[in-house]
């Protein structure tokens, strides 16, 4: 059985979808870090709810993570007939032979029959030669490779429950996928609870909603010093006048901290409730990117929000160093920010009218150097004017 790769590296390297929700049938390419661009209801926020969608199948098994999101027919692709199976593919770098022509892959296609959810999985994880080790799971027959077969329920997923098994159900490699899965993380900053003093826990990471930041930027601050004075740069960076953090601890029932700015020119400090938006913006954004030990797959909704253009390359910067600790997808409206990308970390999704589905426009990262060479125009000029495709019909 082939090792599992450290967690530092897994990445997820293709991603299909048909009959899922606004996708009819797409593959998106995804890298180390990717920024997602395009109109509204596009399907930008649909392709982060597959990850999400199999984190809970991972966490909860498939038939309650079907109805968490409402039923089959809810994540069904409307204009799909109700006999069509919505499919979900993923290959990745999970296992120590896998490699970007021949990926460890995981493959759900399920349906609604009557109350029944009827499934079929398959995963295929790669050894040294040969196609790997095929598990496929349909009914209620687990077969693995040419023999070995397990009877389970019909309504269970591998995805939850092959990773509970031993290793020569594939456990290890199961639990790596499901992982990843369970702990995807699309940060939606909410500045108004960011502003808030929080409790006191020791190793705690970011909150999606950025609610526990006062407690994460104190825990930098006893765990990892260096890394904190060098968040105090950046912040530094892109705000005016800012000399550093104060914290102050709280006492209560439990113990608390707050987090006060430090200004130039001014007395005292400022509390982060009296902060500017931004500046509480930039605060979570560089936390979030300074996690010392992030998740294996991270995402960013509209990470443009709020701040200054002149902020965005120092964003630009340490998304890039992030992206070697965790796989990172970034949502955004902004050509400013996509003027700081590379070819490769781009793709544009449509929304094709016509057929009311989402459409994920091709790209080549020679041909799109090429035509920003052409037209002396950077890549968010480029896109923002219409040539690649991925803004409103006029």
């Amino acid at each position: 059985m082939p090792e599992v790769v450290s967690e530092r590296h897994p990445a997820i390297l293709r991603v299909t979808l048909e009959n899922f929700l606004s996708f009819k049938s797409s593959t998106v390419q995804l890298g180390r870090l990717s920024v997602l661009v395009g109109p509204n209801g596009s399907g930008k926020t649909n392709l982060l709810r597959a990850f999400s969608f199999l984190g809970d199948v991972a966490r909860l098994d498939l038939p309650a993570a079907v109805e968490k999101f409402g039923g089959a027919a809810a994540l069904r692709w409307r204009a799909a007939a109700v006999s069509e199976r919505v499919r979900i593919k993923l290959e990745a770098l999970l296992t120590t032979h896998a490699s970007s022509r021949a990926p460890d892959e995981y493959e759900l296609l399920f349906s609604e029959i009557g109350p029944f959810i009827q499934r079929e999985e398959s995963f295929v994880f790669k050894r040294v030669g040969g196609r790997g080790r095929r598990l496929k799971l349909s009914g209620a027959e687990l077969t693995i490779g040419r023999g070995l077969r397990l009877q389970l329920s019909e309504r269970t997923s591998g995805l939850a429950t092959l990773r509970r098994l031993g290793e020569k159900y594939g456990a290890p490699q199961v639990e790596q996928l499901a992982s990843i899965l369970e702990n995807f993380r699309v940060v939606e900053i909410d500045d108004r609870a960011a502003r808030q003093p929080t409790p006191r826990r020791k190793g705690e990471r970011l909150r999606a909603d950025a609610a526990n930041l006062a407690n994460v930027l104190a825990d930098l601050r006893e765990r990892e010093p260096e890394t904190l004075e060098v968040l105090e740069q950046d912040v530094a960076s892109v705000l005016p006048g800012f000399e550093g953090l104060e914290f102050r601890q709280l006492a209560g029932a439990e113990e608390g901290v707050e987090v006060r700015l430090r200004e130039r020119g001014l007395p005292g400090s400022t509390p982060l409730s009296a902060a500017s938006f931004g500046t509480i913006r930039a605060l979570a954004l560089f936390a979030l990117l300074h996690d010392p030990a992030p998740p294996a797959l991270t995402c960013i909704e509209e990470i443009d929000h709020g701040l200054h253009p002149y902020a965005l390359d120092r964003i630009v910067e340490r998304l890039r160093e992030a992206a070697e600790r965790t796989q990172i997808l970034v949502a955004t409206h902004s050509p400013a920010l996509v003027n700081r990308l590379r070819p490769e970390e781009l793709v544009i999704f449509e929304r094709d009218v016509e057929r009311g589905c989402t459409r994920v426009v091709p790209t080549d990262s020679t041909m799109l150097a090429r035509q920003m060479k052409e037209s002396d125009l950077r890549l968010g000029e480029l896109w923002f004017s219409g040539t690649l495709g991925g803004v409103p019909d006029a």
